[in-house]
Order: C-alpha cells, then structure tokens, then sequence
C-alpha cells in the first residue's frame, strides 16, 4: 500500500481521477448513468484531471461547461450526488492525508452544491421542494 500524500501534485490528481472514475464505472448506481453518457473515456478522463487541477492547483486549464452537460441528465437525483460525494471523499481519502484530501472534498462538497442549484434553476425546480436536487 503506497503512502499517502501530504503533497498535491498533478500526478497525483490524475491518479485521483482515474481511480475514482475506475471506481464509477462498476458502480451499481451511478455506473449507468456515466457510462450512457460518456462515449470515450479516454477523452473524458483528462478532462476531469484537467478541472481538479484547476479547481485545486489553480491551472486554469478547464473550459468545459458542466452545468448543461449534467443539466441534461434524465433521472438524476440527490442520491446520485450523496453517493458521487461519498465516493470520492473514500478515493481522496485513501491517496492524500487527511488534510490533502479535505481540500478535494470540501471543494467537491461546494460545486456539487452549486451543481444542484443550478441544474434546478434550468430544470424550473424551487429549492427545497421535494423535486429539488439541493433539498
């Protein structure tokens, strides 16, 4: 078992990446939704290395739009999100310490938030309603 990180570097995000989505595509319950979506993960994946290193390192190499990408998603519900949320913390958790890791979960917590809210506003749902992805 390697140890974990105290460091965050670009290739340890893209270690990040690639298990988590390993991980995602066997999932019983968000592995449907991704794989329907998503045709090439061989182009998605440096994608999403690319938003954390943006998200965490400050790169600024993202220039993607996820909040229509995930608006459009039929049958995507809180669930999805709590689970998507939890296993990535367990990834984080298991490659970086806990404070190196908090940095990637408390800033997936905040767009994930963020996500939820906007998705309901292009899906006409009110916050709080039982509809509402950010209830």
């Amino acid at each position: 078992m390697m140890e974990k990180a105290t460091q965050i570097t670009p290739q340890l995000i893209e270690k990040l990446v690639y298990d988590f989505y390993d991980q995602i595509r066997t999932d019983d319950l968000l592995g449907p939704v991704f794989n329907a979506e998503i045709d090439d993960w061989d182009e998605h994946l440096p994608k999403m290395v690319s938003f954390w290193s943006s998200v965490i390192l400050k790169t600024c190499t993202y220039n993607g739009r996820p909040v229509p990408a995930h608006a459009k998603l039929e049958g995507l519900t809180k669930a999805h999100f709590d689970h998507w949320l939890t296993m990535f913390e367990e990834t984080a958790n298991k490659i970086f310490t806990p404070q190196s890791a908090n940095e990637f979960v408390s800033r997936a917590h905040q767009i994930a938030f963020s996500l939820k809210n906007a998705i309901d506003v292009q899906r006409g749902v009110l916050p709080g309603t039982p509809d509402s992805l950010a209830s």
